[in-house]
Protein backbone atom coordinates (compact mmCIF):
# COMPACT_ATOMS: atom_id res chain seq x y z
CA UNK A 1 0.00 0.00 0.00
CA UNK A 2 1.33 3.41 -0.96
CA UNK A 3 0.46 6.35 1.29
CA UNK A 4 1.65 9.91 1.80
CA UNK A 5 3.51 10.94 4.95
CA UNK A 6 3.43 14.25 6.77
CA UNK A 7 6.43 14.00 9.11
CA UNK A 8 6.63 16.45 12.04
CA UNK A 9 10.21 16.68 13.28
CA UNK A 10 11.77 19.04 15.85
CA UNK A 11 15.10 18.41 14.11
CA UNK A 12 15.78 20.12 10.80
CA UNK A 13 16.35 18.10 7.65
CA UNK A 14 19.86 19.48 7.09
CA UNK A 15 22.02 18.24 9.98
CA UNK A 16 25.66 17.21 10.29
CA UNK A 17 24.76 13.62 11.26
CA UNK A 18 21.46 12.25 9.88
CA UNK A 19 19.21 10.52 12.42
CA UNK A 20 16.07 8.38 12.28
CA UNK A 21 14.04 11.18 10.73
CA UNK A 22 16.16 11.69 7.64
CA UNK A 23 17.11 8.02 7.23
CA UNK A 24 13.54 6.72 7.39
CA UNK A 25 11.87 9.47 5.38
CA UNK A 26 14.44 9.37 2.58
CA UNK A 27 13.95 5.62 2.22
CA UNK A 28 10.17 5.85 2.48
CA UNK A 29 10.23 8.33 -0.41
CA UNK A 30 12.49 6.00 -2.41
CA UNK A 31 9.83 3.30 -1.98
CA UNK A 32 7.20 5.55 -3.54
CA UNK A 33 5.67 7.35 -0.56
CA UNK A 34 5.27 11.11 -0.96
CA UNK A 35 6.84 12.84 2.09
CA UNK A 36 6.16 16.31 3.46
CA UNK A 37 8.79 16.91 6.13
CA UNK A 38 7.70 19.70 8.51
CA UNK A 39 10.42 21.22 10.70
CA UNK A 40 8.56 22.09 13.90
CA UNK A 41 11.43 23.50 15.95
CA UNK A 42 12.19 27.17 16.59
CA UNK A 43 10.11 30.31 16.85
CA UNK A 44 9.34 32.20 13.62
CA UNK A 45 11.40 35.15 14.85
CA UNK A 46 14.45 32.88 15.06
CA UNK A 47 13.97 31.85 11.45
CA UNK A 48 13.63 35.44 10.30
CA UNK A 49 16.83 36.40 12.13
CA UNK A 50 18.62 33.48 10.49
CA UNK A 51 17.18 34.55 7.15
CA UNK A 52 18.90 37.91 7.53
CA UNK A 53 22.24 36.49 8.67
CA UNK A 54 22.74 33.04 7.17
CA UNK A 55 24.38 31.97 3.96
CA UNK A 56 21.55 29.53 3.17
CA UNK A 57 18.89 32.24 3.10
CA UNK A 58 17.46 31.07 -0.24
CA UNK A 59 16.90 27.57 1.12
CA UNK A 60 15.48 28.94 4.36
CA UNK A 61 13.14 31.28 2.50
CA UNK A 62 11.83 28.42 0.39
CA UNK A 63 11.16 26.27 3.44
CA UNK A 64 9.30 29.12 5.10
CA UNK A 65 7.20 29.78 1.99
CA UNK A 66 6.24 27.03 -0.45
CA UNK A 67 8.70 24.35 0.62
CA UNK A 68 11.98 22.99 -0.71
CA UNK A 69 12.54 19.64 -2.43
CA UNK A 70 15.60 18.21 -0.68
CA UNK A 71 15.52 14.65 -1.98
CA UNK A 72 13.38 12.80 -4.56
CA UNK A 73 9.88 12.63 -3.09
CA UNK A 74 10.73 14.74 -0.01
CA UNK A 75 9.48 18.33 0.38
CA UNK A 76 10.61 20.27 3.46
CA UNK A 77 8.62 23.11 5.01
CA UNK A 78 8.95 25.01 8.26
CA UNK A 79 6.14 25.24 10.78
CA UNK A 80 5.18 28.86 11.39
CA UNK A 81 5.50 28.99 15.17
CA UNK A 82 4.11 32.45 15.81
CA UNK A 83 4.58 32.31 19.58
CA UNK A 84 7.93 31.56 21.27
CA UNK A 85 8.56 28.90 23.93
CA UNK A 86 6.14 26.31 22.56
CA UNK A 87 8.20 23.65 24.39
CA UNK A 88 7.70 25.43 27.72
CA UNK A 89 4.26 27.05 27.91
CA UNK A 90 1.00 25.22 27.20
CA UNK A 91 -0.73 28.28 25.72
CA UNK A 92 2.06 28.88 23.18
CA UNK A 93 2.10 25.17 22.38
CA UNK A 94 -1.65 25.05 21.82
CA UNK A 95 -1.65 28.10 19.55
CA UNK A 96 1.36 27.05 17.47
CA UNK A 97 -0.04 23.54 17.03
CA UNK A 98 -3.31 25.06 15.78
CA UNK A 99 -1.42 27.20 13.22
CA UNK A 100 0.65 24.19 12.11
CA UNK A 101 -2.43 21.97 11.79
CA UNK A 102 -4.19 24.59 9.68
CA UNK A 103 -1.23 24.73 7.27
CA UNK A 104 -0.99 20.94 7.15
CA UNK A 105 -4.70 20.56 6.34
CA UNK A 106 -4.15 22.52 3.16
CA UNK A 107 -1.17 20.33 2.22
CA UNK A 108 -3.06 17.11 3.04
CA UNK A 109 -5.76 17.97 0.50
CA UNK A 110 -3.10 18.01 -2.23
CA UNK A 111 -1.31 14.81 -1.23
CA UNK A 112 -2.17 11.36 -2.63
CA UNK A 113 -4.43 9.50 -0.20
CA UNK A 114 -4.28 7.97 2.33
CA UNK A 115 -2.19 10.35 4.42
CA UNK A 116 -0.27 9.41 7.57
CA UNK A 117 0.75 12.00 10.17
CA UNK A 118 4.13 10.79 11.47
CA UNK A 119 5.07 12.42 14.77
CA UNK A 120 8.67 12.62 15.91
CA UNK A 121 7.87 15.75 17.90
CA UNK A 122 5.68 15.08 20.95
CA UNK A 123 5.21 18.85 21.36
CA UNK A 124 3.18 18.69 18.13
CA UNK A 125 0.83 16.07 19.59
CA UNK A 126 -2.14 18.45 19.47
CA UNK A 127 -2.03 18.37 15.66
CA UNK A 128 -2.97 14.66 15.61
CA UNK A 129 -6.57 14.15 14.62
CA UNK A 130 -7.14 17.68 13.27
CA UNK A 131 -4.95 17.69 10.15
CA UNK A 132 -7.23 15.63 7.93
CA UNK A 133 -4.92 12.63 8.11
CA UNK A 134 -6.14 9.03 7.85
CA UNK A 135 -3.78 7.74 10.53
CA UNK A 136 -1.47 9.24 13.16
CA UNK A 137 1.77 7.52 14.18
CA UNK A 138 4.00 8.44 17.12
CA UNK A 139 7.59 7.32 16.47
CA UNK A 140 9.16 7.55 19.94
CA UNK A 141 12.89 7.33 19.19
CA UNK A 142 14.15 9.11 22.33
CA UNK A 143 13.21 9.71 25.94
CA UNK A 144 11.95 13.25 25.33
CA UNK A 145 11.15 13.85 28.99
CA UNK A 146 14.77 13.13 29.95
CA UNK A 147 16.05 15.20 27.03
CA UNK A 148 14.53 18.49 28.18
CA UNK A 149 16.61 18.63 31.35
CA UNK A 150 15.61 19.92 34.76
CA UNK A 151 13.58 23.03 33.86
CA UNK A 152 10.28 22.27 35.67
CA UNK A 153 8.04 23.97 33.09
CA UNK A 154 9.69 22.27 30.12
CA UNK A 155 9.68 18.95 31.91
CA UNK A 156 6.01 19.18 32.86
CA UNK A 157 5.02 20.05 29.29
CA UNK A 158 7.22 17.26 27.90
CA UNK A 159 5.48 14.70 30.13
CA UNK A 160 2.03 15.96 29.12
CA UNK A 161 2.73 16.09 25.38
CA UNK A 162 4.62 12.76 25.30
CA UNK A 163 1.56 11.11 26.82
CA UNK A 164 -0.79 13.05 24.55
CA UNK A 165 1.14 11.89 21.46
CA UNK A 166 0.84 8.26 22.57
CA UNK A 167 -2.90 8.61 23.28
CA UNK A 168 -3.81 10.39 20.05
CA UNK A 169 -1.78 8.15 17.75
CA UNK A 170 -3.39 5.00 16.39
CA UNK A 171 0.03 3.34 16.28
CA UNK A 172 3.16 3.92 18.41
CA UNK A 173 6.74 2.82 17.68
CA UNK A 174 9.43 2.69 20.38
CA UNK A 175 13.17 2.09 19.95
CA UNK A 176 13.93 0.60 23.40
CA UNK A 177 12.23 -1.83 25.76
CA UNK A 178 11.94 0.87 28.43
CA UNK A 179 10.19 3.30 26.09
CA UNK A 180 8.01 0.48 24.78
CA UNK A 181 6.84 -0.44 28.29
CA UNK A 182 6.06 3.21 29.02
CA UNK A 183 4.08 3.66 25.81
CA UNK A 184 2.16 0.39 26.30
CA UNK A 185 0.70 1.80 29.52
CA UNK A 186 -0.92 4.51 27.38
CA UNK A 187 -1.49 2.85 24.00
CA UNK A 188 -1.83 -0.92 23.63
CA UNK A 189 -1.00 -0.62 19.94
CA UNK A 190 2.71 0.00 20.60
CA UNK A 191 5.46 -1.87 18.75
CA UNK A 192 9.14 -2.23 19.66
CA UNK A 193 11.25 -1.39 16.59
CA UNK A 194 14.90 -0.82 17.59
CA UNK A 195 17.22 1.57 15.78
CA UNK A 196 19.32 0.47 12.83
CA UNK A 197 22.43 1.55 10.95
CA UNK A 198 23.48 2.88 7.56
CA UNK A 199 24.99 -0.42 6.44
CA UNK A 200 25.79 0.60 2.87
CA UNK A 201 27.60 3.72 4.03
CA UNK A 202 29.80 2.09 6.69
CA UNK A 203 30.42 -1.42 5.37
CA UNK A 204 33.38 -0.26 3.27
CA UNK A 205 35.12 0.69 6.54
CA UNK A 206 35.66 -3.02 7.20
CA UNK A 207 38.74 -2.62 4.97
CA UNK A 208 41.37 -0.82 7.04
CA UNK A 209 43.20 0.16 3.84
CA UNK A 210 40.50 2.78 3.19
CA UNK A 211 41.38 4.70 6.40
CA UNK A 212 41.89 8.44 5.96
CA UNK A 213 45.51 9.46 5.44
CA UNK A 214 45.71 11.54 8.64
CA UNK A 215 44.87 8.51 10.84
CA UNK A 216 46.17 5.62 8.76
CA UNK A 217 49.53 5.42 10.54
CA UNK A 218 48.42 5.94 14.15
CA UNK A 219 49.99 3.59 16.67
CA UNK A 220 47.90 0.46 17.12
CA UNK A 221 45.70 -0.67 18.64
CA UNK A 222 43.35 2.21 17.88
CA UNK A 223 40.26 2.68 20.04
CA UNK A 224 37.81 4.98 18.31
CA UNK A 225 34.69 7.04 18.94
CA UNK A 226 32.80 9.00 16.26
CA UNK A 227 29.92 11.29 17.18
CA UNK A 228 28.83 14.40 19.01
CA UNK A 229 30.55 15.14 22.30
CA UNK A 230 27.47 15.96 24.35
CA UNK A 231 27.83 16.27 28.12
CA UNK A 232 24.56 14.40 28.66
CA UNK A 233 25.85 11.41 26.72
CA UNK A 234 29.62 11.03 26.35
CA UNK A 235 31.68 10.15 29.42
CA UNK A 236 34.86 12.14 28.81
CA UNK A 237 36.16 11.19 32.25
CA UNK A 238 35.97 7.51 31.31
CA UNK A 239 37.83 8.16 28.07
CA UNK A 240 40.56 9.98 29.99
CA UNK A 241 40.91 7.20 32.55
CA UNK A 242 41.18 4.57 29.80
CA UNK A 243 43.86 6.63 28.05
CA UNK A 244 45.82 6.97 31.30
CA UNK A 245 45.41 3.29 32.19
CA UNK A 246 46.80 2.10 28.85
CA UNK A 247 49.27 4.65 27.42
CA UNK A 248 50.22 2.13 24.71
CA UNK A 249 46.71 2.38 23.21
CA UNK A 250 45.74 5.17 20.81
CA UNK A 251 42.36 6.80 21.32
CA UNK A 252 40.98 8.36 18.13
CA UNK A 253 38.14 10.82 18.71
CA UNK A 254 36.08 12.07 15.76
CA UNK A 255 33.44 14.76 16.17
CA UNK A 256 32.80 18.36 17.15
CA UNK A 257 32.98 19.72 20.68
CA UNK A 258 29.95 21.40 22.23
CA UNK A 259 30.20 24.54 24.39
CA UNK A 260 29.78 22.55 27.59
CA UNK A 261 32.43 19.96 26.63
CA UNK A 262 34.96 22.05 24.68
CA UNK A 263 37.39 22.66 27.56
CA UNK A 264 37.31 19.06 28.80
CA UNK A 265 37.80 17.70 25.31
CA UNK A 266 40.69 20.07 24.60
CA UNK A 267 42.37 18.94 27.83
CA UNK A 268 41.82 15.31 26.92
CA UNK A 269 43.37 15.86 23.49
CA UNK A 270 46.59 17.05 25.16
CA UNK A 271 47.28 13.50 26.36
CA UNK A 272 50.01 11.94 24.17
CA UNK A 273 47.90 8.91 23.18
CA UNK A 274 44.68 10.81 22.41
CA UNK A 275 44.16 11.99 18.84
CA UNK A 276 41.16 14.31 18.30
CA UNK A 277 40.48 15.20 14.66
CA UNK A 278 37.35 17.33 15.21
CA UNK A 279 34.29 17.43 13.01
CA UNK A 280 34.20 15.34 9.86
CA UNK A 281 31.33 15.34 7.34
CA UNK A 282 29.07 12.30 7.40
CA UNK A 283 30.31 11.31 3.95
CA UNK A 284 33.87 11.05 5.33
CA UNK A 285 33.15 9.22 8.59
CA UNK A 286 33.71 5.66 7.25
CA UNK A 287 37.30 6.58 6.39
CA UNK A 288 37.91 7.34 10.08
CA UNK A 289 35.98 4.35 11.44
CA UNK A 290 38.15 2.19 9.16
CA UNK A 291 41.15 3.07 11.36
CA UNK A 292 39.49 1.67 14.51
CA UNK A 293 40.55 -1.66 15.99
CA UNK A 294 37.85 -1.37 18.66
CA UNK A 295 34.88 1.00 18.49
CA UNK A 296 33.77 2.74 21.68
CA UNK A 297 30.41 4.01 22.93
CA UNK A 298 31.51 5.43 26.32
CA UNK A 299 28.24 6.91 27.56
CA UNK A 300 27.40 8.18 31.02
CA UNK A 301 24.71 6.30 32.94
CA UNK A 302 21.79 8.66 33.44
CA UNK A 303 18.06 9.05 32.91
CA UNK A 304 18.47 9.78 29.22
CA UNK A 305 20.89 7.00 28.25
CA UNK A 306 18.75 4.47 30.16
CA UNK A 307 16.40 4.57 27.14
CA UNK A 308 18.92 5.24 24.40
CA UNK A 309 19.76 3.00 21.44
CA UNK A 310 22.72 4.69 19.69
CA UNK A 311 22.65 4.77 15.91
CA UNK A 312 26.41 4.29 15.79
CA UNK A 313 26.13 0.72 17.12
CA UNK A 314 25.19 -0.89 13.81
CA UNK A 315 27.42 1.52 11.91
CA UNK A 316 30.40 0.17 13.87
CA UNK A 317 29.28 -3.44 13.37
CA UNK A 318 28.74 -2.84 9.64
CA UNK A 319 32.43 -1.90 9.58
CA UNK A 320 33.26 -5.19 11.30
CA UNK A 321 34.44 -3.49 14.51
CA UNK A 322 33.93 -4.97 18.00
CA UNK A 323 32.13 -2.54 20.30
CA UNK A 324 32.76 -1.73 23.97
CA UNK A 325 30.07 0.41 25.59
CA UNK A 326 28.95 1.85 28.91
CA UNK A 327 25.80 3.47 30.29
CA UNK A 328 23.48 1.79 27.77
CA UNK A 329 21.36 -1.01 29.30
CA UNK A 330 19.59 -1.54 25.97
CA UNK A 331 22.83 -3.04 24.58
CA UNK A 332 23.05 -5.80 27.20
CA UNK A 333 23.16 -9.39 25.95
CA UNK A 334 24.91 -8.72 22.62
CA UNK A 335 28.24 -10.35 23.50
CA UNK A 336 30.83 -11.01 22.17
CA UNK A 337 30.39 -8.38 19.47
CA UNK A 338 29.08 -5.73 21.86
CA UNK A 339 30.19 -5.70 25.50
CA UNK A 340 28.43 -3.48 28.03
CA UNK A 341 30.61 -2.41 30.97
CA UNK A 342 30.52 -0.52 34.25
CA UNK A 343 33.61 1.35 35.44
CA UNK A 344 37.12 1.82 34.09
CA UNK A 345 38.47 -1.61 34.99
CA UNK A 346 35.63 -3.43 33.25
CA UNK A 347 35.94 -1.17 30.24
CA UNK A 348 39.69 -1.79 29.89
CA UNK A 349 39.23 -5.55 30.32
CA UNK A 350 36.50 -5.57 27.67
CA UNK A 351 38.77 -3.76 25.21
CA UNK A 352 41.51 -6.31 25.91
CA UNK A 353 39.07 -9.11 25.09
CA UNK A 354 37.77 -7.34 21.98
CA UNK A 355 41.30 -6.98 20.64
CA UNK A 356 41.58 -10.77 20.64
CA UNK A 357 38.48 -11.15 18.42
CA UNK A 358 40.03 -9.97 15.17
CA UNK A 359 39.82 -13.08 12.98
CA UNK A 360 38.00 -13.02 9.64
CA UNK A 361 35.19 -15.08 11.19
CA UNK A 362 34.71 -12.49 13.96
CA UNK A 363 34.48 -9.68 11.44
CA UNK A 364 32.04 -11.59 9.25
CA UNK A 365 29.78 -12.31 12.24
CA UNK A 366 29.61 -8.64 13.15
CA UNK A 367 28.95 -7.56 9.56
CA UNK A 368 26.18 -10.15 9.22
CA UNK A 369 24.59 -8.88 12.41
CA UNK A 370 24.59 -5.34 11.05
CA UNK A 371 23.26 -6.51 7.68
CA UNK A 372 20.08 -7.66 9.43
CA UNK A 373 19.57 -4.26 11.09
CA UNK A 374 19.76 -1.68 8.32
CA UNK A 375 17.71 1.46 7.71
CA UNK A 376 16.21 -0.38 4.76
CA UNK A 377 14.94 -3.26 6.91
CA UNK A 378 13.71 -0.88 9.64
CA UNK A 379 11.91 1.33 7.12
CA UNK A 380 10.18 -1.66 5.55
CA UNK A 381 9.14 -2.90 8.99
CA UNK A 382 7.65 0.47 9.95
CA UNK A 383 5.89 0.93 6.62
CA UNK A 384 4.44 -2.60 6.79
CA UNK A 385 3.02 -1.91 10.25
CA UNK A 386 1.50 1.38 9.06
CA UNK A 387 0.04 -0.25 5.93
CA UNK A 388 -1.47 -3.01 8.05
CA UNK A 389 -3.05 -0.47 10.37
CA UNK A 390 -4.39 1.53 7.44
CA UNK A 391 -5.78 -1.65 5.88
CA UNK A 392 -7.57 -2.68 9.04
CA UNK A 393 -9.27 0.71 9.33
CA UNK A 394 -10.38 1.12 5.72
Amino acid sequence: MKFSIVCLSPQEWHVDLPTNRQQIMRRAAALGHQVLFVETGHFLGTHLWRLLRSGDRVSLARRLASGETVSPGVLVRKALNLLPWREKYALANRFDCWVTAKAIRGAVRRLPKPVVLWLYDPCSARTAGICGEDLAVYDCVDDYVAQVGSDPLRRALAVTEDQRAARRAQLVFATTTGLCRRMLLINANTRLVPNAGDFGHFNAAADRAMAAAEVRDLGRPVLGFAGNFLAAKVDLGLIQNVALARPEWTLLLVGPARPETADALAGLARLPNVHWVGFKPYADLPAYVAAFDVALIPYVANEYTRNCFPLKLYEYLAAGKPVVASGLPELAGMEPDVVLTTGVDEFVAAVDSALRLRQDGDRRRRVERAAGNTWETRTERLLDLVASELGSGM
